[in-house]
């Protein structure tokens, strides 16, 4: 009988359920079938390979019934009639062919244990086929793998170790099979996807967590659960014992066939025997499944390189290389120099890259670190005894340990500057006591060391805002010590650099707090005699000062006028250079609270009989602000200058000098003529006077000398009385 397309065209529906039938030449065929479950079995006695217990099922089939069975079964497959649709029990659909298990839990009375229910697929490695089990049906581990032995009975699943504390399931511990040092890949290892889509080992959490988490259950190949890195590292961390002793230990459980909770255990499935030496490890899991790495930190050796490690790891790594880093290595051994150098630089290069991720233990190794390599005191020999640090003169001093101490200082400010840095975790150890010792730094005579000092601070003081009070009352406090204590310290400069930059960002209107910073620390370093080491960035400082608040230029220049030297031609000048910056930013009201006393200055600087002084105070008369406020004020300048420039005119030696105090006259001609001409009458009136009083000076000294002249001197043992002389003596 010959079939048509229709015929032979899979239909989906129950098992025993009735479908469409066709006619085709002389007979109709019944209701096409999806055959049942028990058709696929070559063997009823299959369904009992999940149980638990070891008991049948309820409305299976059993031995004794399966010629009536078989019988049963095939007249419902060669009947060409109706058949009824089959009971609820046996209305499972659905591939892979579920067994007895499904069977039972949909049994009638037990319809109340279905929503208990908890499948779950499972899967192998080269196995073409799925499984299904019910987690709900096992209480321990050790019941699913004695079903997943049954299901997979072709694969060697490996070894496994129970443990029971005060009648509790613990953690199961994972083993790997080591020969001579190699792991074996003809191995599987029970794993399973837990909610989060982690890959985990059975085993790695108690039973009920397990159950709760699990999605899916797959026996791994051991060549693909660990990579080549990972196997180092596992292999590293293994305790070796001798070969010869690993092989009794091995030939002496030959014979067992028992799992062996101790050191070794033989597991024998489907036939094949297996015996091998384990060691323990715990956290197997961190090591084979890197999402759960974290916890496994004490595993990654530090001399590992960054490459060679997964991602998770890398954090760990990067802790492990900052702590290796803390040692301080003597110059004697130049090979560990050289390894601590080479483990620096990989540590810039892995900050660099972006991958690191300060923690707060990261964040701590690095403090450590840093503290330990850099802090340090400074040998007093290296200091001058008569000056106020290094002078312009003088050669640096390099440190011969710089070719470490500069990694580590690029290490700190790539990890000050980083920007994921929690500035709130990180205030806990960059603290005050580090920004103290990091100050004292400073001091060192390495400019190269000050230079990446100065760095490190801005930054500290720009990204740890609650830092910022503390580290000011620490600038200041090495201020006072240094003027008024040592006068000596090397990084005068850069401290006052970096303030430079600190003071053009404060708000207005200024605290007081700021105004006494300027009163009490800036304006009294220009006393120090090596204030020409600092003298620019000191006069920085001051200048941001009077450009946020005008009001301070006559407080500055009192300052300057107090500490204003005499007999040092050198600092005079330097003086003078800041004086004119501070009167181009000084208002009106301001000039004419100190015009007085800072002409009377200034009027000794013109006739000063060093040239340099002379000529760079006559060139304050070419800034314009300058000789705008002299304009101004010229009614009380010009008669405090004038007999200066008089003076200048007639004598003095330097032609230079001469030129510019010309200039200036007749600038102040070109003023006010009249007033020139009236402090020229009055310093010509003053003259006179003073040649008539020098003259009658010299006639009183020359009557004084007559008189003694005429005395005769006597001989006797006591002075005759002098009469007075007639004519009055004038002095």
């Amino acid at each position: 009988m010959a079939m048509s397309y229709k015929d032979t065209e899979l239909t989906l529906g129950l098992p025993g359920e009735g479908s469409r039938g066709y006619s085709t030449g002389g007979g109709v065929y019944g209701e096409l079938m999806k055959r049942g479950f028990i058709e696929t079995l070559d063997d009823p006695h299959d369904l009992d390979l999940l149980s638990s217990t070891g008991e049948e099922f309820r409305g299976q089939v059993k031995p004794e019934d399966e010629q009536s069975e078989a019988a049963n079964y095939s007249s419902i497959r060669n009947s060409t009639t109706a058949v009824k649709a089959p009971t609820a029990k046996d209305q499972v659909v659905g591939w892979p062919p579920v067994r007895s298990t499904r069977n039972k839990a949909l049994d009638s009375k037990n319809l109340k244990n279905i929503s208990s229910s908890k499948y779950v697929k499972v899967g192998a490695d080269g196995a073409p086929y799925l499984r299904k089990v019910d987690l709900e049906m096992y209480t321990s581990y050790e019941e699913l793998l004695t079903a997943m032995e049954k299901i997979f009975t072709s694969f060697t699943i490996n070894g496994k170790q129970y443990m029971e504390d005060d009648r509790k399931q613990q953690v199961l511990l994972m083993k790997h099979a080591v020969v001579n040092g190699m792991v074996e890949y003809n191995q599987y290892v029970l794993t399973y996807e837990d909610k989060d889509n982690d890959w985990m080992l059975v085993g790695d959490v108690p039973w009920k967590m397990f159950k709760e988490s699990c999605k899916r259950i797959r026996l791994m190949r051991s060549s693909e659960s660990v990579d080549s890195t990972m196997l180092k590292q596992i292999l590293s961390k293994f305790p070796r014992k001798p070969k010869s002793e690993s092989l009794d230990s091995a030939g002496s459980d030959s014979g067992n066939n028992s799992p062996i909770l101790g050191s070794g255990f033989q597991c024998t499935i489907g036939g094949s025997s297996l015996t091998s030496k384990l060691n323990v490890v715990k956290r197997v899991s961190s090591a084979v499944f890197p999402a759960s790495i974290a916890a496994g930190a004490e595993v990654v050796e530090p001399h590992l390189s960054f490459k060679e490690v997964s991602n998770p790891q890398k954090q760990n790594l990067f802790i492990s290389k900052l702590n290796v880093c803390c040692e301080i290595i003597d110059s004697s051994d130049p090979v560990k120099q050289d390894l601590k150098r080479e483990t620096l630089i990989e540590l810039v290069d892995f900050v660099s890259s972006g991958s690191a991720k300060f923690t707060e233990p990261a964040i701590s190794a690095m403090c450590k670190m840093c503290a330990t390599n850099l802090f340090r005191v400074f040998p007093p020999k290296y200091r001058s005894n008569f000056t106020g640090g290094e002078t312009e003169d003088e050669e640096p001093m390099f440190d011969p340990a710089w070719s470490h101490l500069q990694i580590v200082y690029d290490l700190l400010v790539r990890f000050i500057s980083y920007s994921s840095l929690d500035i709130k975790v990180a205030k806990k150890h960059v603290d005050h006591s580090f920004i103290v010792r990091l100050l004292d730094l400073f001091d060192s005579e390495d400019p190269r060391e000050r230079d990446c000092l100065k760095t490190i601070l801005h930054r500290i003081y720009g990204k740890f805002m609650v830092h910022r009070p503390f580290i000011r009352k620490a600038v200041s406090n090495i201020i006072y010590r240094f003027v008024f204590e040592t006068e000596r310290h090397n990084g005068m400069s850069e401290l006052l650099e970096i303030f430079g930059s600190v003071i053009s960002g404060f708000a207005l209107p200024l605290k007081e707090e700021h105004k006494i910073f300027l009163w009490r620390a800036l304006i009294p370093l220009h006393k120090p005699k090596s204030v020409g080491i600092y003298h620019q960035q000191l006069t920085y400082c001051v200048v941001q000062f009077i450009e946020k608040d005008p009001k301070l230029a006559s407080t500055v220049i009192k300052g300057l006028l107090k500490y204003w030297p005499v007999t040092n031609s050198q600092k005079e000048l330097m003086f003078l250079s800041e004086l004119e910056e501070v009167l181009e930013m000084t208002s009106m009201d301001e000039f004419q609270k100190i015009m007085v006393p800072l002409f009377r200055r200034i009027r000794c600087c013109l006739n000063s009989s060093h040239y340099q002084v002379a000529e760079r105070a006559h060139l304050l008369w070419n800034n314009e602000h300058i000789l705008n406020l002299i304009g101004h004020n010229r009614q009380v300048i010009l008669p405090l200058v004038f007999p200066a420039i008089e003076r200048n005119t007639q004598n003095h030696w330097n032609q230079a000098v001469l030129n510019l105090t010309m200039n200036v006259r007749k600038m102040f001609c070109e003023m006010d003529e009249e007033l020139v001409l009236a402090c020229q009458c009055k310093l010509e009136e003053e003259h006179i006077k003073s040649n008539s009083a020098a003259e009658k000076r010299r006639i009183t000294w020359e009557r004084l000398e007559t008189a003694a002249g005429v005395q005769p001197v006597v001989a006797c043992n006591f002075l005759a009385p002098i009469k007075p002389s007639t004519c009055p003596v004038v002095c």
